[in-house]
């Protein structure tokens, strides 16, 4: 069906199944009453159909947002896992015993010399003399 405006020759396409749907719901001729029973089932109606599509658009968001998070957590964990794999540390081996009785008596006469740091002199050269013995012996054996 086309409908042309007098004022505006602009055609107008109508199909003739819009055309049926206005005729079915078109009130009968009834009672105010009648009429107004009529818009409020079709106001109910479609909030009604308002109300599921909101209800589906949150529900699919919030399914969205876990997957997107449980991805993100997953994601998180074997980042800090190959993180740890990087980081480990290796064990040291304790320091020679010579090594650490040097280191004693450098710290114990730092202690008693806080003032005077530069009394410790020959502690300080027997503990580099141990630590440069300790890394010749190291290096010969590598």
């Amino acid at each position: 069906m086309v409908f042309v405006n007098e004022e505006n020759p602009v055609p107008v396409r109508v199909s003739s199944a819009f055309v049926n749907q206005l005729q079915q719901s078109q009130p009968s001729g009834g009672s105010p009453q009648d009429i107004e029973g009529q818009v409020r089932q079709r106001v109910q109606a479609e909030l009604a159909r308002i109300q599921a599509e909101r209800s589906s658009a949150v529900d699919s968001a919030h399914v969205n947002y876990k997957s997107t998070t449980n991805a993100n957590a997953v994601a998180t964990e074997q980042e800090m896992n190959q993180l740890e794999k990087r980081t480990t540390v290796k064990h040291i081996k304790a320091l020679p015993e010579e090594i650490t009785k040097a280191q004693d008596a450098l710290v114990q006469c730092y202690k008693k010399n806080q003032q005077k740091s530069l009394d410790c002199w020959a502690e300080v050269q027997e503990f580099k003399d141990v630590v440069q013995k300790a890394q010749n012996a190291f290096i010969a054996t590598a």
